[in-house]
């Protein structure tokens, strides 16, 4: 497991967190390849704004993600701290900040722990921040970021219309939250994650 800590903050009381997958929801993925330099990296259309927007309300965001290029070998450990902060700065200059970032960096076959549908990349987090994960949102776009989100008890949020299959069945999309665009996706975390507040878009108050 590979760690990046943003903020040293450790909440004394336990609550909700957004926790958001890399590849096919922050960065568009590369068919075939993997994403090795930051030149590589491009921000899916729409999800700066709906970070941002998230942001507002000011719940830890942290970064879920399967790097097995790492594993593969096509990508060492401080290539993948380089890009991580290149796309912590690039957020942060929205106004969004970043908490922490937590990377799995086995091969599939290796059977390791940490590799989604494996909740250990949750649970760490969870551990080191003080997080309710009963309370908590993962939006990602696979079957493995549903998987993962449900054997660590917070809420599945699928984000995009290029989901990704794992298995020869689309059963386990039946009753997820989904949101299609960056336009839609704030609505639809604020609905799901468990904390009261209110919090103004626009010229409309989301409770």
């Amino acid at each position: 497991m590979i760690r990046t800590i943003f903020s040293e903050v450790r909440k004394s009381v336990r609550g909700p967190a957004i926790f958001i997958d890399r590849d096919g929801v922050i960065n568009e993925r590369r068919p075939g390849d993997y994403v090795l330099n930051w030149s590589q990296f491009a921000f899916v259309p729409g999800i700066r704004a709906a970070l941002k927007q998230l942001a507002s309300l000011r719940l830890p965001m942290i970064v879920i993600s399967n790097q097995a290029a790492i594993g593969k070998g096509l990508l060492d450990a401080g290539g993948l701290e380089e890009i991580t902060a290149q796309m912590s700065q690039a957020l942060l200059a929205d106004g969004t900040k970043l908490t922490a970032a937590y990377f799995c960096p086995h091969k599939p076959s290796d059977n390791c722990v940490c590799r989604k549908p494996k909740p250990a990349l949750l649970l760490s987090a969870a551990e080191d921040f003080n997080i309710d994960l009963n309370q908590s949102i993962f939006i990602g776009d696979s079957e493995t970021d549903v998987l993962a989100a449900r054997a660590a008890g917070c809420t599945p949020v699928l984000f995009g219309t290029g989901l990704r299959n794992h298995s020869d069945s689309m059963d386990w999309t039946v009753g997820v939250a989904t949101a299609p665009t960056g336009d839609e996706l704030f609505e639809v975390a604020a609905k799901y994650l468990k904390v009261e507040t209110r919090v103004r878009r626009g010229d409309r108050t989301v409770q």
